[in-house]
This record gives structure tokens, C-alpha cells and sequence, in this order.
């Protein structure tokens, strides 16, 4: 991979100018290169690896001398506190284990009215994605580790996929093998998309995924939190009926930079359709490939 300048390295990571000053300032994100004469910082594929780690720990809240900590210790000790600092943040709410219930489709039908359920179905929309190498780790867990566990994942993945040459693509997905909750484990995928060449290392998975057609539902923030979200899985699997039943695992893929701003679409709630197949009569004319 070509060595990317300070404002491509923003546009790819997802970090600000702002920001990269910051990191380099205090050495949490150091240029691969810095020209002598005109001061041009360059960045090589290891940098955006991590890069794009300090972005999703600083997603979840993580102050940076934790971030710090956490990518300057060895993988086994990074997922290791990464967990402990989650569990730490979030022991309140995941106590509430009678939250599992909610993982059940009665449950997750019942706060839902006919009019919430019609304007969530508004949102639906179908989309392709094209054939691609993926990485990836799959795992037994429940809700109150899901986080800290998936994102330890992904951040193992694409350190390895750039260590060996190859190039993380600026996007994740979680795929949801088993339904997941509190006192519920189910297993979980964590895949990072990549170009290049690479060996597979321990647990990890190098596949090539087909190309795939979802039916998906673009959330913001907001509407990331647990249980909540669970209703927008509940549409789009009524969705995926519309074309004679989902063809695969749902998931949710994250493919934009992260925002809090109200409104900003930040990740899609999906579940893949079979390919080739329009709406069954009388579906939803709103659902258009």
C-alpha cells in the first residue's frame, strides 16, 4: 500500500486533522515518515491500522491514556482489560438480566405498535455488496461482553492483516450466528473486509464472502443501545420474508464514520436476502433494490 498524506490519512480513518495533531503531539499516533524540509507527515499501513483502533475505542467513551494503555499492550492483555474496563462502565445495565427477555420475537413484538412498526418499514432499503476477501474471528458470548469482545476482534484483525502487507478496508460487520442477550450466548462473527494477501493466525478465518443482497435498516447512535435495537432486527426480518426468507445470518455492518450528531446514520441493521429474486406479490413497494 502507498503511504497516505495527513489530510488522506483523516479521510480514511475517520480521525481529524485535529485530531491527528493531537495523537502525534502526544505520541499515541506517530507518522510513519516526517519530510525533513517541507514537514510532510506521511502514514503507512500499520498507522491506519491503528488509527482506526483509537477511533473505535474513543467511540465507546474510552478516555485516551486508557486507549494508550490498551494498543501499547500485547493482544492477550488488550482484550483482557479492554473486557474489564467495559465491565466496569456498564455493570449497572448489565445486571438487568430480565432484559433477556426481550431477545424472544413476542417481546420484541410488544412495544412495537402497528404505526412504529410502518414507519421503521419505511426505512428499509435494499442494498448489494460485491464479493470480498473478509478476516475474521468467530466467539461464544453474551450481551454485557459483546462489545469489548468484538472490538478486541477487530482490532486484532486488522493489526494482523497490516503486519503481513495487506489492507484493512475502513469497515467491520458483526454477524449474529445465534441470537445474543444477558444469560443468553450466542455465537458471534467479527469480519474486517480486506485487499491484499494474508495468512490466517490462531482463531482467525480468511474467507472470500459472496457478493450479498440485504435488506437493511441505516441507525444512528442512538439507535445502537440494547434492547432497543432490537426492533429494528425484528423489521427487517419481516423484510427478508418478502423475498422467500433470509439467505444468511443478520448482522450489523459499519461502514460510515461514527457520529453522535442527531440524525447522523452511523452503521446498518441487516439481514441478507436471496439474490436474484424481487418482493413477493403485495410487499412493500418501497422496498427497491
Amino acid at each position: 500500500m502507498r503511504e497516505l498524506g495527513t489530510g488522506e490519512m483523516s479521510r480514511v480513518s475517520g480521525l481529524s486533522l485535529k485530531a491527528l495533531r493531537l495523537y502525534e503531539a502526544n505520541g499515541l499516533l506517530v507518522p510513519a515518515s516526517i519530510d525533513a524540509r517541507t514537514g510532510y507527515r506521511r502514514y503507512g499501513q500499520a498507522e491506519l491500522a491503528r488509527a482506526r483502533s483509537i477511533e473505535s475505542l474513543r467511540r465507546i467513551g474510552m478516555p485516551l491514556a486508557r486507549v494508550r494503555e490498551l494498543l501499547d499492550a500485547p493482544p492477550d492483555a488488550l482484550r483482557r482489560e479492554l473486557t474489564a474496563w467495559w465491565d466496569a462502565e456498564r455493570s449497572a445495565f448489565a445486571r438487568r438480566s430480565q432484559v433477556v427477555d426481550v431477545v424472544t420475537d413476542d417481546a420484541a413484538n410488544a412495544h412495537l405498535d402497528r404505526r412504529a412498526v410502518d414507519a421503521l418499514t419505511e426505512r428499509v432499503q435494499v442494498v448489494d455488496r460485491p464479493a470480498r476477501r473478509i478476516a475474521s474471528i468467530t466467539r461464544v458470548v453474551e450481551q454485557a461482553e459483546l462489545v469489548p469482545t468484538t472490538l478486541a476482534d477487530v482490532i486484532d484483525l486488522r493489526r494482523h492483516l497490516a503486519a503481513q502487507g495487506a489492507s484493512p478496508l475502513d469497515a467491520h460487520q458483526f454477524i449474529f450466528h445465534d441470537p445474543v442477550g444477558f444469560g443468553l450466548p450466542g455465537r458471534v462473527e467479527a469480519a474486517v473486509p480486506y485487499e491484499g494477501r494474508a495468512d490466517p493466525v490462531g482463531e482467525m478465518v480468511l474467507r472470500v464472502e459472496p457478493a450479498v443482497r440485504l435488506a437493511g435498516i441505516e441507525v444512528t447512535a442512538d439507535e445502537l443501545a440494547y434492547p432497543a435495537l432490537l426492533r429494528f432486527y425484528d423489521v427487517v426480518r419481516r423484510a427478508a420474508e418478502r423475498f422467500d426468507g433470509s439467505a444468511g445470518a443478520p448482522r450489523e455492518l459499519y461502514e460510515r464514520p461514527w457520529s453522535t450528531a442527531a440524525g447522523a446514520l452511523v452503521a446498518m441493521i441487516a439481514i441478507p436476502v436471496r439474490l436474484g429474486l424481487d418482493p413477493a406479490p403485495g410487499a412493500d413497494p418501497t422496498l427497491e433494490a
